[in-house]
């Protein structure tokens, strides 16, 4: 067999962390039936999840006494209770995400960490790539030593294109499983108007949205000063702007309402917004932003 090459998604020490953590998925009351996501509980199930401690009564039926009679401490033994509904990653590959190498590989780190961590969880995982419209995608398995189809996906994928993201919704939404957990990265640049409608047609599916806004330090308050040539990267446009103190200033709040508009639009829609700057150290949005939101637990 082939060897496999290595990526540079993420390294052993973080690898080693993500192991440690399951995908949680943000549900209203009316959903959590039958179909609800998986979740950790006691029980003779036949997909072993983890260990807890024993406490007085706790059924003694659960109780691991294999592990008792190595180390002699009492220990219940946890399964995972999921239904077949997917996780499904939906990774932005416009032409406005590859302006610049950094936002574009940490939106796909960002991506491989997530799936990483559903696999681990034994979800059934799905990439899928949009731009004008829905693009390449993979399905993987449920078990992380399958991880290096989507690595492979992931590390072949280009940018390019524009965004037509309230389209690719809804062919997306045609398609996807009823009550998905979906995870939209994204820049969200030319999105702002498509928000709504995209995130009111995944959750008619009962989908769970989770949006992850992935954007460089350029995006929100640009470096530049002075006569400047600039270049819409999605439709190629050009506008010579003299860049001023006062212009910045004017931007960094158009920025801002932008941000707040696109959270908001999330929210009003039961989609969680995660803001994901590209010099935010990568393991705090995985170890510390995605869990505060409560997209990961440990």
């Amino acid at each position: 067999m082939p060897e496999r090459r290595s990526y540079d998604f993420f390294d052993e020490q973080l690898q080693s962390r993500l192991e440690r953590l399951h995908l949680l998925a943000k549900r209203s009351a009316a959903h959590r039936r039958s179909g609800a996501r998986r979740s950790r509980r006691i029980g003779d199930g036949l997909e072993f999840a983890d260990h807890r401690g024993y406490a007085p009564g706790d059924d003694i039926r659960f109780i691991d006494w294999a592990y008792y009679a190595r180390m002699e401490k009492l220990l219940l033994r946890l399964v995972h209770e999921h239904s077949e509904s997917e996780v499904l990653i939906l990774v932005d590959s416009s032409a406005s995400m590859g302006a610049g190498a950094a936002k574009f590989n940490y939106c796909r780190r960002a991506a491989a960490a997530l799936a990483y961590v559903a696999m681990g969880s034994l979800e059934r995982v799905s990439l899928r790539a949009f731009s004008s419209q829905p693009g390449r995608s993979v399905r993987a398995g449920r078990r992380r030593e399958e991880i290096f189809d989507v690595l492979e996906f992931l590390d072949a994928l280009t940018s390019g294109g524009k965004t037509d993201l309230r389209a690719c919704a809804a062919r997306i939404a045609r398609s996807v499983d009823t009550s998905a957990t979906v995870l939209l990265l994204s820049d969200l640049l030319d999105c702002g108007d498509d928000i709504p409608d995209a995130m009111a047609m995944l959750r008619a599916k009962q989908c769970s949205v989770t949006v992850l806004h992935v954007y460089s330090p350029a995006d929100a308050e640009p470096a530049m000063d002075g006569a400047v040539l600039l270049e819409q990267s999605e439709t190629a446009e050009r506008m010579s702007v003299n860049v001023t103190k006062q212009l910045r200033e004017s931007y960094r709040k158009c920025w801002t309402v932008f941000q707040k508009a696109c959270e908001k639009a999330c929210l009003a829609h039961g989609a969680a917004y995660i803001a994901a700057p590209t010099d935010l150290p990568f393991e705090q949005l995985v170890l510390r932003s995605l869990q505060q939101a409560g997209v990961l637990a440990s």
